[in-house]
């Protein structure tokens, strides 16, 4: 196993000199958080006719953390960043291959923030340098931004930002970004919010919060990119007081819209069609436009304290009006039943944290097909002491459908040892396996990793 002790000279630095500055001082105060990781995968290969020359692949990160506040001043600094390495090289259209793959030397450093912030009135504060805003979209950007909270006797919230857009993982046009976000609240359970972003499209959300009883909770919104309709949805969440149970409702639909999307994440348009002509915006699928349905049940066994077990039911059907919509692993109708079982401290077991649960799908990609497949999956955590924790899992499917909906592979197991030095202070050693049909492709069965983890905070 190579291993460049170079690559961690740097983080071991960072734990000497951050231990001299973990503590408050006379002009206020400075706290550090620490995540260092080094993971090791390696591959099982069914065929080594079909298996590149790179069976594993290492690599180091570190994320770092400050927060540094002048009292006298009132003015605070806020910094998250992470330096990735690949120690040993992965050839490129290797399965190992991921985005640290990309950068210079195979090494990226990512600064996710950086921002002073000044306290000009309790209730208003100003930000400059690298920041989110959480909009109508997650805007990442370097810039500016005036936040006012609980103005006007508690009623009005409000962010105005702008600044040069930040892409951690491309190098595309970064232009000019903006966008207000205002939330008015007439009534102390009753809140309306507008949020905009102004960018190579514009987009807005509309939405509210209200609480019309004290055991019920409803929320909705309504999307736009410029004038197109983009999606709406309905969350209703009840809770029985007399039994405890609780009802959760769901309706999100999405439009297919003709519109190209600025932002990361959003399924609405495909790479196909664009990637010929102009290459300026990222895509992970295409999807087109659905209409989903979900209703969930949860109920707490009486007289079990520790114990719940729930019931999920979601519906989708794809829209089918557009011409040229086809359905494929990205879109499809289909339903899913899941139930599932929860112990946290049941009866005897003090320190255990169980889950399991089990789910039934059912697709409808054409007429020609049809498909069907059951996963069910388990989690287990359990306190030793009160330093030692063991933690473990499996998720499995007995057939490999719904992969790119669900997000899942076929086969997953997992297991971990993290010892507590204290809640934030821990190391930890996981290894898991994963083995799905997309492997094979690349003449490997399965996919193992080791992971070591040092988490700090002072």
């Amino acid at each position: 196993m190579k291993f460049k002790i170079l690559s961690i000279i740097p983080v071991l630095l960072f734990f000497y000199f951050s231990t001299l500055y973990s503590h408050d001082f006379n002009w206020g105060s400075i706290e550090l958080f620490s995540n260092t990781k080094y993971e090791y995968q390696w591959s099982d290969s069914p065929d080594k006719n079909l298996l590149s020359d790179d069976t594993n692949d290492q690599d180091i990160s570190e994320i770092l953390g400050i927060d540094a506040k002048h009292n006298k001043s009132g003015i605070s600094f806020s910094f998250l960043g992470k330096y990735a390495k690949d120690l040993d090289g992965t050839p490129e259209g290797s399965i190992f291959q991921d985005y640290v793959d990309t950068g210079r030397n195979r090494q990226k450093l990512d600064i996710y923030y950086g921002y002073f912030e000044k306290e000009i009135k309790p209730d208003l504060s100003i930000k400059l340098g690298r920041q989110y805003s959480y909009s109508s979209e997650t805007v990442h950007y370097d810039g500016g931004s005036i936040t006012g909270r609980g103005l006007f006797g508690k009623w009005l919230n409000f962010e105005i930002f702008g600044g040069r857009i930040v892409q951690t993982y491309s190098n595309l046009n970064q232009d000019g970004v903006g966008g207000v976000n205002i939330e008015l609240s007439p009534l102390k359970k009753l809140m309306f919010y507008i949020d905009s972003v102004f960018y190579q499209e514009n987009s807005y959300e509309v939405g509210m919060y209200y609480i019309p009883l004290d055991n019920v909770k409803l929320r909705g919104n309504f999307a736009f990119i410029n004038s197109s309709s983009r999606s709406w949805n309905i969350d209703l969440i009840s809770k029985c007081p007399y039994t405890n149970t609780t009802i959760t409702i769901d309706i999100f639909k999405r439009f297919t819209i003709p519109v190209e999307d600025d932002f990361l994440y959003d399924y609405t348009t495909s790479i196909e069609d664009n990637i010929g002509k102009d290459i300026k915006r990222f895509y992970l699928a295409r999807q087109v436009g659905y209409i989903d349905y979900s209703i969930s049940i949860s109920q707490p066994i009486p007289k079990q304290e520790g114990m719940s077990v729930y019931v999920r039911y979601t519906r989708r059907n794809i829209n089918k009006d557009y011409e040229n919509i086809y359905e494929n692993l990205y879109n499809t109708d289909f339903y899913r039943w899941s139930i599932g079982l929860n112990l946290d401290n049941w009866w005897k077991l003090k320190g255990t944290k169980l889950s399991i649960g089990y789910s039934y799908w059912k697709e409808d990609k054409d007429n020609l097909y049809d498909s069907s497949s059951e996963s069910c999956f388990g989690d287990i955590e359990q306190e030793i002491g009160e330093k030692l924790v063991l933690e473990g899992g499996f998720y499995y499917k007995t057939e490999d459908v719904n992969s790119l909906i669900e997000g899942e592979a076929s086969h997953y197991y997992y297991g971990s040892i993290k010892y507590k030095l204290s809640e934030e202070k821990w190391i930890s050693l996981k290894y898991e396996y994963e083995r799905d049909d997309y492997y094979h492709e690349f003449g490997i069965s399965g996919v193992n990793a080791l992971t070591a983890n040092v988490h700090l905070t002072w």
